[in-house]
């Protein structure tokens, strides 16, 4: 998914008009420095397998799980792990938050 696909889709969401989780697995400290808004949950990359029931819920509801990380290579690790354990609807966030931050909010800091 491309960050301005995700920016279309949280602004529908805004408005009622769409369903789906956003969850970032970067790790805290760089929740610190920058975040997309509507971001769902933070679950680190590291500790998502364990921490799986915490968004069981998720799976259950059926609804898109859309993952976001710094540049793309943690939530795609991250897209493989959900589907291992039974999400069917996930997608990364290509370039992560660097790409968002370059073509949809430049307000959000790189690092």
């Amino acid at each position: 998914m491309t960050p301005k696909e995700l920016k279309n889709r949280l602004d529908l969401r805004k408005d009622g008009k769409d369903l789906f989780y956003l969850l970032d697995v970067r790790n805290s400290n760089e929740v610190e420095i920058s975040t997309i808004e509507g971001t769902d949950l933070l679950i680190p990359i590291g500790e998502l397998s364990r921490r799986l029931v915490e968004i069981n819920s998720w799976k259950e509801s059926g609804k898109e799980v859309i993952v976001y990380c710094r540049s793309g290579a943690r939530s795609g690790m991250a897209c493989g792990i959900l589907k291992q354990f039974g999400f069917a609807q996930v997608h990364n966030v290509e370039g992560g938050i660097l790409l968002y931050s370059d073509e949809v909010d430049s307000s959000l800091a790189k690092y």
